[in-house]
């Protein structure tokens, strides 16, 4: 797959994440759900990272903001955990993925 079809799909996964987040917990259980044949493909997992990190993201967005307003949560570190979680593995994934990548491109070259 190509440089510019990857992060296209990258940036429309993240997309689906921000809609899906925002129609409630359905939304991005299904949104989750839809991103699993992207495990199986080695290009699809940049594509799930953005979704991860997308997602994560956008909720500790909406926990922030529900904490400036003077909102009381409760089982407000649940809450902050299903954010940092999802951001955390997103990103980790973004990184081994890329690291992976690099480094055979680099054995190819040579």
């Amino acid at each position: 797959m190509s440089r510019p079809m990857l992060w296209v799909s990258g940036v429309l996964v993240g997309v689906v994440a921000v809609v899906a987040s925002a129609l409630g917990m359905l939304g991005a259980l299904l949104a989750l759900l839809l991103a699993i044949p992207l495990i199986r493909r080695s290009e699809g997992r940049f594509a799930l990272s953005g979704l991860l990190t997308g997602f994560g993201a956008l909720w500790l967005i909406l926990m922030e903001r529900e904490f400036a307003s003077g909102g009381v949560l409760d089982g407000a570190p649940f809450w902050v955990a299903v954010g940092v979680l999802p951001l955390v593995i997103g990103l980790g994934l973004l990184a081994a993925t890329a690291g992976r990548n690099l480094t055979t491109r680099d054995s190819v070259g040579r």
